[in-house]
């Protein structure tokens, strides 16, 4: 058994090709641009479609993980999912249906997904990705985003999740355009491991006034898949502490972004410094306006390396006063050392 964990960002023009060579292997697709893909592509796999629009000239880009193994359907419910076995891609949409809060759309599917990945036999959460209509307008009140955290913290005590290192995801929540809210995720046989970052206040720790329930992630997770382990950096931003730093300026936030990331990876392989010159990385990159793109993508490029897979998303985040959001995938072999 191969167990090997693989993640590529495919323009549209190249995804039908990229699909069939990997027919068989293929985990999971999710596909970002202002417009779902049409059927006429004939794609060999129906893609999960969020609404958010791709920056830098594309009109789609297809997310695309797959495993070294043969993968196998694993659906059921309200629940798309495929696995092979140790790691399990899945996903679910869900419209809030009107008299519906968004705290209750929530609520259901995390409930959801926690019944299911326990039937599933993939009980540990790695990572999971929530995007959010209207993430910062209000409703009842209260932000939509601190809505959402409401109703997934309820669900973690409903489902017999303590808030804990333990049980706590890496994850993201941004914004999307109209339409359902899409959550999607990779789970496993095995647990992972929570990664800290030392510049920050841990996120389920955050103080009330960012909303009655704090979000409930890890800053990153490390896991294994044979001979590759797997980082994977929750959405982060230019956050110190618990404080939002450098507020309207969109080039020291990335700026500072990429400091939290470089820290995440230094904590990770803490024998092996950052151990980007020995692994892989590949960046999802959300900006409030694209008049940012271009000085954000020079800053990443001078940190990170021209060489980075890197998608730019059109997106709002779940703080108004952050301008963008970065998260990571970074793949390394297994003898490079790991440590908390």
């Amino acid at each position: 058994m191969r167990e090997t964990l693989n993640l590529e960002y495919v323009h549209a023009g190249d995804v039908r090709g990229y699909l069939e060579r990997h027919k068989g292997h293929v985990l999971g697709v999710v596909a970002f641009g202002a417009h779902a893909p049409e059927p006429s592509e004939a794609l060999p796999f129906a893609p999960l479609w969020v609404n958010v629009p791709v920056l830098g000239g594309y009109d789609a880009s297809f997310e695309v993980w797959t495993s070294g193994n043969a993968v196998t359907s694993c659906s059921a419910g309200d629940i798309n999912a495929f696995t092979d076995g140790a790691v399990l891609f899945g996903s679910m949409r869900m419209e809030q249906s009107s008299g519906m809060t968004l705290e209750a759309v929530s609520r259901r599917m995390y409930l959801e997904i926690f019944a299911y990945l326990v039937r599933a036999g993939c009980p540990s959460l790695l990572r999971v990705w929530n995007y959010l209509p209207q993430i910062n307008e209000p409703e009842n009140g209260l932000e939509r985003y601190r809505c959402f955290n409401v109703g997934r913290h309820e669900a973690y005590l409903q489902g017999g999740r303590d808030i804990s290192e333990e049980n706590m995801p890496a994850a993201s929540v941004l914004g999307c355009g109209p339409g359902p809210m899409v959550i999607y995720f990779l789970a496993s046989n095995k647990p992972g491991m929570a990664v800290d970052n030392p510049r920050q206040l841990t996120a389920y720790r955050y103080p009330e006034r960012y909303g009655p329930r704090s979000p409930l992630f890890v800053r990153a997770m490390l896991a294994s898949f044979g001979e590759e382990r797997c980082l994977m950096v929750s959405g982060t931003a230019s956050i110190v502490g618990h404080e939002t730093m450098h507020k309207g300026d969109a080039e020291q936030q990335a700026l500072e972004t990429m400091r939290n990331i470089r820290t995440l990876l230094q904590q990770a392989y803490p024998s092996g410094g950052e151990g980007a010159a020995r692994g892989r990385m590949q960046l999802k990159v959300y900006i409030r306006h694209p008049a940012d793109l271009e000085r954000v993508r020079e800053h990443i490029e001078h940190v990170f390396g021209p060489g980075q897979q890197t998608v730019f998303l059109l997106s709002d985040v779940c703080r108004t006063d952050l301008l963008l959001e970065i998260e990571a995938v970074h793949f390394s072999a297994a003898g490079v050392e790991a440590g908390r």
